[in-house]
């Protein structure tokens, strides 16, 4: 099982997430997400646990346990589709994004003009 593991501190590597959760069964995988443009750590990972028991024991012994001075989170990682993400996003209902006229040439209306006559006079 994915566990999502939060408030993390800074300091924090992979092989520290591993230790806090050797205890409780085999380790397939341990994470520590970070920052594609600086390469620093976000404050949060993931870490896959077997047996499936196993990890929900985890995450009820580690749950709002304190790391460093900050309560640390852990609960089951549930992965969520883009259109679950969307739900309470608000729609334009009725009304263009966009309006078309004075904002695309900054006030000024050009006429519309086909381009053959443009060129043929």
């Amino acid at each position: 099982m994915n566990i999502f593991v939060g408030n993390l501190p800074a300091t924090y590597t992979a092989d520290d997430l591993r230790q806090l959760f050797a205890g409780y069964g085999t380790i397939v995988n341990a994470i520590i997400m970070r920052d594609t443009a600086t390469g620093l750590p976000l404050g949060y990972g993931h870490v896959y646990l077997v047996p499936e028991q196993a990890a929900y024991d985890a995450i009820v012994s580690l749950h709002n346990t304190t790391l460093k001075d900050s309560p640390l989170v852990a609960r089951e990682c549930v992965f969520r589709a883009h259109p679950e993400q969307r739900v309470n996003r608000l729609l334009w209902k009725g009304v263009e994004r966009r309006v078309a006229g004075s904002r695309r040439h900054n006030g000024y209306d050009f006429p519309r003009t086909n381009s053959l006559q443009q060129y043929t006079g």
